[in-house]
């Protein structure tokens, strides 16, 4: 894959190290992790976001849920594309048809497909992004699908930056890549979080089945009735869930056995996220040791100050944990009564 289509890149004979992990990998072939089946309904992010077009959005979409991306996945993709080919917009070689001035790479994510010949990263990683039975390097689906598919081998959504330098690797395209999909994040309207240390809460009787999954963040669990205001702080401020529903080595007597907190870190490793988020519930670092009790919406929020928590110049078990206030209860079942941010809670 390469960057040389949208801005200035050294000339492609050094894509050839990429075409080589691509090679590497191409035992993994099309039916890497197994995630290239069946796609769910439930899609990650806004349904249109300024700049970019209907047909790109959807494929931003679709592949971040396919490859379970999380809530933010569509903002890199988008990126990608946006650096690459500005949505396939751009009039140049290789974007519609051909190959990019560099021979190695085509389509509107420029992969790198052998110099033409069908091979190189297209070959390893080739998936059918809108479910029509083939595969085209020009068609905006297959190519996001593709670049996905190659992203998740290379350690998305786990590691952004890795993933992306893999992608294209230098330094200042990671940098930018990334800074495009913050705007893309602020432009999403749609996604405008509830905020605030006196934000309204709606107090969630316990109904229904107690734990469920958090999208876009495998293995992890929550009390169903956070699961919205997860999903609301993950695509607001750029985060993801490392641990929820659990015991040791969580105290016993806290949260997280009753699937009540979350510990969060940001997607892409840039802390000042986690700390935007801690701010913005009511952390202060006058109140930080005692976790900032009162002070917001949360129970408590753990962060900067407070022992084992913050972020990498705090500890070394970096992370921001949140926990929602709830009624008593015992380890490991279920709370009478959540109080929750968002103002309609997911149904049971």
């Amino acid at each position: 894959m390469a960057a040389g289509i949208a801005v200035a890149v050294a000339p492609k004979l050094v894509k050839p190290v990429l075409a080589g992990a691509a090679f590497l990998g191409l035992a993994l072939g099309t039916a890497l992790m197994g995630v290239t089946g069946a796609m769910s309904n439930s899609q990650p992010g806004p349904i249109e976001v300024e700049d970019i077009p209907e047909d790109f959005m959807a494929a931003y979409r679709t592949s971040a849920e396919r490859f379970e991306f999380g809530a933010d996945g569509w903002s890199y993709l988008a990126a990608i594309g946006k650096v690459e080919s500005d949505h396939g917009r751009l009039q140049a070689p290789g974007v519609r048809s051909g190959q990019n001035n560099h021979g190695c790479c085509a389509g509107p994510m420029q992969i790198h497909n052998g110099y033409g010949s069908g091979g190189g990263t297209w070959a390893a990683y080739k998936t059918d992004g809108d479910g029509d039975g083939g595969t085209d390097i020009y068609q905006p689906a297959d190519a996001v699908a593709t670049a996905a598919n190659y992203l998740r081998a290379s350690g998305a959504p786990a590691d952004w930056r890795r993933a992306i330098f893999a992608y294209n690797h230098a330094d200042w395209y990671v940098d930018k890549v990334v800074a495009q999909a913050a705007v893309y994040r602020d432009a999403a309207t749609a996604n405008t979080p509830i905020t605030g240390p006196n934000v309204p809460t709606t107090l969630v009787p316990a109904t229904g089945d107690w734990l469920a999954d958090v999208p876009g963040m495998p293995g992890e669990r929550c009390d169903r009735r956070i699961v919205a205001d997860v999903v609301m702080l993950i695509r607001a401020f750029g985060v993801r869930v490392t641990d929820c529903h659990g015991g040791a080595p969580h105290a016993i007597d806290g949260e997280h056995p009753l699937g009540l907190a979350t510990d969060l870190v940001p997607s892409d490793g840039d802390w000042s996220r986690t700390m935007r988020l801690a701010r913005a519930y009511g952390w202060e670092p006058s109140c930080a040791s005692s976790g900032c009790d009162g002070r917001g919406p949360f129970r408590v929020v753990l962060y900067n100050g407070f022992p084992g928590h913050g972020d990498p110049s705090s500890t070394s078990s970096p992370h921001l944990h949140l926990s929602w206030a709830h009624a008593p209860a015992t380890p490991f079942t279920r709370a009478r009564w959540v109080r929750v941010l968002t103002p309609a809670p997911i149904a049971p």
